[in-house]
């Protein structure tokens, strides 16, 4: 039960919410740092929502959602964590709210030292980052929610140690914006891949003795939506940001249960 109930708290430890842009990456640092966690595959951060929301890394084969479905509570945690991966937002109809995601770019050699012939170029090239501009529910989708019409993408940067022989991870240092990219949608009720063309800054600086990962923040920032019917909210889901080995976005999806 001691190991459920920590699977429990890292799940809901993302959901609180601060008021601020710093206050939002110090809490990403502490989680890091908390959880041993290189990518936002158990829980996203959106400054205001409607229900619990989770990312589709939480879903997939090697997800947290199917590891704790093995346990005793398995009809609970169906309930309380199944099918929460759409992010409605009743406030201003999302317009002005962030959503954050991030994940670790690996920039190393094999032993783990940063090496100039593995510098990422364009994240294009090594992440897939994608979510659907819409609701469903029973695969019929839901025309009377707003949809995102333009998103600002801010990159952060920052890095972490594996200390402890592997162990545990720390960042060691602020996250830094880096860019922004503004991005329009059509109003479409489709999927939508809104990757920038961004090459991380990184570094060419090694500590001795100490292994070094680079973990870039994507900050995504309303600024416009296509209103739905009065009064309902903004919906889109299945957020999901990854490594490109691990599959194009619409197999990954096909690795989630039905609830």
């Amino acid at each position: 039960m001691k190991k459920i109930w920590i699977l429990c708290f890292l799940i809901t430890s993302m959901s609180v919410l601060y008021a601020d842009e710093k206050a939002d990456l110090n809490s990403i640092v502490k989680y890091i740092n908390d959880f041993n966690i290189e990518c936002s595959c158990y829980s996203l951060r959106p400054t205001s929502k409607d229900q619990l929301l989770f990312p589709v890394n939480y879903y997939i084969i090697d997800g947290l959602f199917k590891k704790v479905l093995k346990g005793e509570n398995r009809d609970e945690y169906i309930q309380k964590f199944g099918n929460k991966r759409k992010w409605l937002v009743s406030k201003n109809q999302g317009v002005g709210e962030f959503l954050y995601l991030f994940h670790a770019i690996q920039e190393v050699d094999d032993s783990w030292q940063y090496s100039p012939k593995h510098k990422v170029q364009n994240m294009q090239d090594t992440h897939n980052f994608a979510f659907k501009n819409y609701c469903e529910v029973e695969g019929k989708i839901q025309n009377e929610f707003a949809r995102i019409k333009k998103l600002k993408i801010t990159f952060f940067e920052s890095q972490y140690q594996v200390i402890n022989s592997g162990m545990n991870y720390h960042v060691y240092d602020e996250f830094r914006k880096t860019k922004s990219f503004e991005v329009s949608f059509p109003n479409q009720a489709e999927i939508v891949y809104p990757m920038p063309a961004y090459k991380p800054v990184g570094s060419t600086e090694n500590v001795p003795g100490t292994i070094i990962v680079l973990i870039i923040v994507l900050q995504l920032n309303v600024l416009e939506v296509y209103p739905g019917e009065e009064g309902k909210p903004l919906c889109a889901e299945d957020f999901y940001l990854g490594y490109k080995a691990r599959g194009e976005y619409t197999e990954v999806l096909k690795q989630i249960d039905k609830i």
